[in-house]
């Protein structure tokens, strides 16, 4: 199995270790200090499948996602972005959405894992206005506004929620989406969506 991992940073699939068989995993990330080149993971990913590699392999590269998709000729069988999608601007969600289904084959999946607005804005809504977040507003207020605009270098740039997210990816007829669960507990924050879009 061949998994491109969006963002990855320190984070791993979760789908690691659920399939059978080897897998060459390629994380992207523009923070790595240093990294295997593009071109360079063509030709390894080439030989991985042409000598039918029985073991796990694991590469780093710090392009740039949207451009790293333009560009590969490699096909994966999955994946993963996990505290990404968000960070996509409005207007190139669904130019994203559409480089995603170049890099997938049919029935191929991506694992997804966004803050759920729906949630969030449930949070907003049931403050008591005379104690908001019930004496704990410190806490409540840190998770709101992280994941709501995040940082200003790196700010949250398209709302996710699941009628949201279903709406963006069978849109233009390339996916077919699947909730596996929103209040998804991830960092120790239960407030996001993870979802799964197949290659249609």
């Amino acid at each position: 199995m061949i998994i491109l991992n969006l963002g990855a940073g320190k984070i791993q699939p979760m789908l690691l270790g659920q399939d059978k068989g080897p897998h060459l995993l390629i994380n992207l990330d523009t923070s790595y200090y240093s990294a295997w080149e593009p071109e360079d993971l063509e030709d390894i990913v080439s030989l991985w499948k042409k000598n039918g590699s029985t073991i796990d392999m694991e590469y780093f590269c710090k392009e740039d996602a949207f451009t790293f998709m333009e560009r590969t000729q490699i096909m994966f069988d999955r994946v993963c972005a996990y505290r990404f999608l968000e960070h996509i601007p409005m207007d190139r969600v669904l130019y994203f959405i559409y480089l995603m289904s170049t890099i997938l084959k049919k029935g191929d999946l991506a694992d997804i894992l966004v803050p759920d607005y729906n949630i969030l804005a449930k949070m907003i809504l049931d403050e008591d206005p005379l104690d908001p977040a019930g004496g704990n507003f410190e806490a409540h207020n840190i998770i709101l506004t992280t994941e709501l605009l995040n940082e200003p270098g790196c700010p949250h740039a398209s709302i996710w929620t699941p009628e949201r997210a279903t709406y963006f990816f069978e849109l233009e007829g390339r996916f077919n989406v699947g909730i596996w669960t929103s209040s998804y507990k991830f960092d120790g924050r239960d407030i996001y969506l993870r979802f799964w879009a197949e290659r249609l």
